[in-house]
């Protein structure tokens, strides 16, 4: 994931230090995750990926002790790797996203700004993502935690609700209308990073 690599290193040493190393190489580790959750009139539905296995590597282009910014460079995620625990539900997600047309859904991580806290072993960043979905593409700003998971592994975790309509889509509806699922979605980023 070329995006999520070498985002960590910048976070984790001190502005003087950092400035006299190379760039830092960093690993996605399977234990990492990417989940949707959604709900409709009837209940609740989480769909996440079925595997991880993607790893590329992340250019910082500009950096300061509270800013990074990236190189242009885009993630993606088959859609037929998200599994909703239910065929139907799986299926209806995948119509819905449209994946024989839009098999890709593409995550862009472009900036990371350091948000000021105190008394805190967590740091906190406004990460400015895009989001490529369904052949439509949106821009957000996405709180990410950050902090030391166990020696050598990081973690990085954020959450941001998004509508089907953010991307030109329509709700699935079933039943003859039914059966509704909301417009909201909520994706949440659970990654597990260590340096090379």
């Amino acid at each position: 994931m070329k995006l999520l690599l070498a985002i960590f290193g910048a976070f984790l040493m001190s502005a003087n230090a950092y400035k006299e190393r190379s760039l830092v190489a960093w690993v996605i580790e399977p234990s990492s995750s990417l989940v949707i959750n959604g709900a409709s009139n009837v209940n609740q539905f989480t769909c996440g990926l079925s595997k991880y296995t993607y790893a590329d590597t992340l250019e910082l282009q500009e950096r300061t002790a509270t800013y990074i910014r990236f190189s242009p460079n885009k993630l993606s995620l088959p859609v037929v790797d998200f599994d909703c625990k239910n065929k139907l539900i799986t299926n209806d997600f995948q119509e819905t996203l449209q994946s024989g047309r839009y098999p890709q859904i593409g995550i862009s991580f472009l900036s990371f700004e350091l948000i000021p806290t105190s008394g805190s072993s967590v740091d906190s960043y406004d990460a400015k993502v895009l989001i490529e979905l369904s052949g439509q593409k949106r821009t957000v700003n996405i709180r990410f935690d950050f902090w030391e998971k166990s020696y050598g592994l990081y973690n990085l975790i954020g959450i941001k609700a998004l509508h089907f309509s953010d991307f030109g889509l329509e709700p699935p509806t079933k039943m003859m209308g039914l059966v509704k699922v909301d417009d909201e979605l909520s994706i949440t980023f659970n990654l597990v990073v260590r340096p090379l």
